[in-house]
């Protein structure tokens, strides 16, 4: 519905749908023509374990030093930091992070424990427990400060329990005050605003001032800063002006537990939080409890839900409640926005204390040096996480349960790919046999996993990475660029420096068969050499062509809304075909499909042929919609090389 202002002193003329008289706003009934844009897949979803940050709860970032802020760096045991790194560095611009912790969660107490307490001590004697705002020891390093100053002071006089104020001070219920002058401390007394009476404040009890005497009125507030005092970050908060009463509108508690991302006020506040004395002394927390990493109790049941396939929200969660019940992989699974879905921790099993580690085979290595006399020793952190052997039977058999679970999740929301990854360690028989397991256009499959430098390790040695987080920014950064008919192959993997299990060219064309998307080792990286899913049907073996088709499905079902309460006329009609041909006049010319003309590359169909009355009666609306999709090519890479004597070698 739009409107249409008319302020010309001429002869009133009149429009289709759109009769104008006397100047005024006029309701236009016409409806503007549909108009369909692509919907961006670049957004990544990472599923894992971290030192800190929100608990089953997704949270977008765009940079690296944006999830560091919320979720730490590499200080923690998963494999979720170097994943998103990896994504940020080939290019991808945009993901949803989401935390897992150990079950039972909060507010179970067992959850609760973990979570580190701090303590405020006002006048009364009142103790206020702030809470860090996840579980985790890094809650011991919070700090907070608590600041009280008397701000807007004037001069006033009281009648009872009235308090006269001037005209430019507005006294809010809440407003805490501090009254000074004859017959009073010689600090001062503290008093609340509990009503408004015209320009006059009614206080909670009559003050025993003097009668007539001039007070000195100043209206007490609160500033709290929060200091996270982790030295591989900077980050703190301040809050000012705020009440230190319930009824006033920026309560502290309220503003903490609405605003603060480190803390959260714990239960049990009064509802007036005096200053310790009428100076106004500042006061600084305490520490109460300890928080707690518990990284041992993370087990498979951390990542999944247990919510039926039925139960999932139709077209995502329509509110909260829709999203109360999801945990883990379920829950980033229902965020709208997610196109591409990582689970770099999904081969978490346990962990053990600090041991002996090998040193990594130097790749490329000639001859092999003679080994020491002594073995080295390498030192290792305090704890390491297990990954799930994908060589032993059990590991295997578990490994597929868990990524089964995780192709059936996105099979049944049919709106993101989920990335997997080949298990380490495994032969070319083992991967064929572990390929054999999916059937899914909306899944593709990737290996090698490749290794990266270890900020954190002073010897500077590499972790190995699942190969998806790579891929997910390969995928984001082609589309961001290009568009989505550009697939993600023959791309380098920026910062990886070694890779596990690499294959050799003849396992490389036999993975290629298999639909395994491969990082090749080439003299500048790793290059991925194919971009497939893990379906069956050869019209989806390309991984463009699925996101291509899930572009226009999403397009229609998202953007159409609008046309659900419109009349099926032939108007309608002619404007849906219109619409959706201009889209896919503008994929064409993108190169997205195949065709030298518009009529060899797609048709939009939109008749009566298709709308028959007893279908029109039964208030449905039919389109039949082709495309042929550019199949991209894949895994053609030319060197050509030329030496000193001018020969020219072309290899492939």
């Amino acid at each position: 519905m739009s409107t249409s202002t008319s302020t010309s002193t001429s002869p009133p003329t009149s429009t289709p749908g759109l009769a104008l008289g006397a100047p005024g706003v006029y309701r236009d009934a016409r409806r503007p023509a549909p108009a369909f844009r692509p919907v961006r897949l670049d957004v990544a979803g990472f599923v894992g374990v971290a030192p800190r940050g929100p608990v089953d709860r997704p949270v977008a970032v765009e940079r690296w030093t944006e999830y560091v802020q919320r979720f730490g760096a590499f200080e923690g045991r998963g494999l979720l930091p170097y994943a998103v790194r990896a994504f940020f560095a080939q290019g991808g611009s945009r993901a949803y992070v989401l935390r897992v912790s150990p079950l039972p969660r909060a507010p179970d107490p067992a959850a609760l424990a973990a979570v580190a307490r701090h303590v405020i001590r006002l006048a009364g004697p009142v103790e206020l427990g702030l809470l860090a705002a996840d579980e985790g020891r890094w809650g011991e390093l919070l700090s907070v400060r608590w600041e009280f100053a008397a701000t807007r002071s004037f001069a006033g006089r009281v009648d009872g329990d009235r308090l006269a104020l001037p005209e430019a001070l507005a006294a809010p219920v809440g407003t805490l005050l501090r009254l000074r002058g004859p017959g009073l401390a010689p600090a001062g007394e503290f008093y609340r605003v509990v009503r408004s009476a015209g320009r006059a404040a009614v206080l909670d009890r009559p003050p025993a001032a003097t009668p007539g005497a001039a007070l000195d009125v100043g209206v007490i507030t609160a500033t709290v800063t929060v200091t996270d005092s982790d030295p591989g970050l900077t980050r703190q908060e301040r809050f000012t002006d705020l009440g230190l009463c319930a009824e006033h509108p920026r309560f502290a508690g309220d503003v903490l537990a609405a605003e603060s991302r480190l803390i959260a006020p714990d239960t049990g506040w009064p509802g007036v939080l005096l200053p310790p004395d009428a100076t106004l002394p500042a006061v600084d927390s305490a520490p109460d409890r300890l928080g707690a990493d518990r990284w041992s109790a993370i087990t498979a049941d951390s990542l999944f839900g247990d919510v039926p396939p039925e139960l999932f929200p139709v077209g995502g969660p329509q509110s909260a409640d829709d999203t109360a019940a999801f945990i883990g992989l379920d829950r980033l699974a229902l965020e709208p926005e997610v196109a591409l879905l990582s689970v770099p921790d999904l081969f978490w099993d346990y962990l053990v204390p600090g041991r002996t580690t090998e040193p990594p085979e130097r790749p490329g290595a000639g001859v092999p040096c003679p080994p020491p006399p002594v073995p080295l020793v390498y030192p290792a952190r305090p704890e390491r996480a297990v990954l799930l052997d994908g060589r032993s039977p059990d590991g295997l058999a578990e490994i597929l349960r868990r990524q089964r679970r995780l192709v059936d999740l996105a099979e049944r929301q049919r709106r993101f790919v989920a990335l997997l990854d080949v298990p380490p360690g495994l032969a070319l028989r083992q991967i064929a046999h572990w390929r054999a397991a999916f059937d899914s256009s909306y899944a593709a499959a990737h290996h090698p996993w490749l290794g990266v430098v270890d900020p954190e390790d002073p010897q500077l040695r590499a972790v190995l990475v699942p190969p998806s987080a790579f891929a997910a920014g390969i995928v984001a950064d082609r589309e961001h660029r290009l568009g989505i008919p550009w697939g993600p192959a023959n791309a380098l993997a920026v910062d990886a420096v070694t890779a596990a299990d690499l294959p050799v060219a003849a396992e490389r064309d036999e993975l290629h068969l298999l639909g395994v998307d491969v990082f090749a080792a080439e003299r500048d990286g790793f290059r991925l050499a194919s971009a497939r899913t893990l379906s069956g049907d050869p019209d989806y073996r390309q991984l463009s062509v699925r996101r291509l088709m899930t572009m226009l499905r999403l397009v229609l079902e998202r953007q159409a809304q609008s046309l659900a309460f419109e009349p099926n006329s032939p108007q309608l009609r002619a404007e849906l075909r219109g619409a959706v041909t201009q889209l896919l006049r503008d994929l064409f010319r993108g190169g997205a499909f195949a065709g030298a003309t518009e009529a060899q590359a797609f048709f939009v169909r939109c008749d009566e042929a298709l709308n028959p009355g007893w279908s029109q009666g039964l208030g449905r609306l039919v389109a039949e919609i082709g495309v042929a999709p550019a199949q991209p090519l894949e895994y053609l890479v030319l060197r050509i090389a030329q030496d000193a004597d001018g020969d020219v070698d072309v290899t492939g």
